[in-house]
């Protein structure tokens, strides 16, 4: 008896079960979502920690804004020290240096006419309208021309009295 049996092997298939698929793109897309939300979480925390923090009260700005005023140019009450007078009744420290105090304010660029009021420093000499100098003052410490101090006078009056 001759039996032939054909026996051959079933095909292998590589084919996933069906809805593999599926879970994998869902359990990518968790892990995408969790990780953006992440990155957006400790952005918004190291930006929040390096913001200063806000005012609760006007009083506070108020404050603030005093403190750098008050710590980069002149008080008024040393402003008020310095010598004023009518430009036509001026007589200049350095009258023959014309380069000295010119014809006109350094600061707003106008002509001194004779009614003008102007404020000499007394470091220097240099001289401009009460105005323009005393809101520099406020802002700067020094001369505009020559950067020098007018406090340095100020004071050596203040030591002698």
């Amino acid at each position: 008896m001759n039996v032939t049996t054909d026996t051959e092997a079933p095909p292998f298939t590589t084919q996933s079960p069906p809805g593999s698929q599926d879970y994998l793109f869902v359990v990518g897309f968790f892990f995408t979502a969790l990780l953006l939300f992440l990155i957006t979480y400790v952005s918004y925390t190291c930006k929040r920690s390096q913001s200063p923090p806000p005012s609760d009260t006007a009083d506070d700005e108020a404050d603030n804004n005093q403190l750098i005023r008050s710590s980069r140019g002149l008080d008024d009450n040393v402003l008020v020290t310095f010598q004023t007078s009518i430009y036509s009744e001026t007589t200049m420290p350095h009258k023959s240096d014309t380069n000295n105090c010119g014809v006109g304010c350094s600061i707003c660029l106008a002509d001194y006419i004779p009614a003008d009021v102007v404020r000499i420093l007394p470091e220097c000499g240099h001289l401009f309208h009460v105005g323009c100098i005393d809101t520099w003052l406020k802002a700067h410490p020094t001369c505009p021309v020559c950067r020098n101090s007018p406090l340095a006078a100020v004071c050596v009056t203040e030591l002698s009295q």
